[in-house]
């Protein structure tokens, strides 16, 4: 199998993200290759877009791991030894096998090859592996 990215996040820093996930996500910008830009047509027209990512951050050891803790809860307070043990595929971790990244984001604006977005959960260099349109109302 060979996956070759479509772009890439520029922008949001690990901190920013991790701060503000519970706020929705960041804004932030996808720059999508001009080899692929022809595939950007229309891309406007929708009020969301699904966002197929590779979380390259996570390293080989971790996608070994299948049991984790739902880290996130603890930035609600929760104390880490009060949380359960989850399976990866129970929970929204980056943390998986294949880290892949699925997330929904509101496309503000398309400028050329670039995307303006908001609700974003990615870093930046983050690759793009994908872009549907999406309709959440339907």
């Amino acid at each position: 199998m060979e996956l070759r990215p479509i772009g890439v996040v520029i922008g949001p820093s690990e901190g920013e993200v991790n701060k503000n996930m519970w706020k929705g996500g960041v804004k932030g910008i996808i720059k999508i290759h001009e080899e692929f830009k022809e595939g950007l047509l229309g891309i406007e027209n929708f009020s969301h877009i699904i966002v197929v990512s590779w979380l390259h951050k996570i390293t080989e050891d971790q996608r070994k791991i299948l049991i984790v803790k739902p880290l996130r809860m603890t930035d609600l307070g929760f104390k880490l030894n009060e949380l359960p043990s989850l399976g990866v595929f129970a929970l929204h971790s980056p943390i998986r096998p294949n880290p892949i990244g699925i997330t929904i984001v509101k496309l503000i604006e398309r400028k050329d090859c670039l995307l303006y977005v908001e609700g974003l959960d990615l870093y930046d260099g983050t690759p793009i592996l994908d872009i549907k349109g999406y309709y959440p109302y339907v």
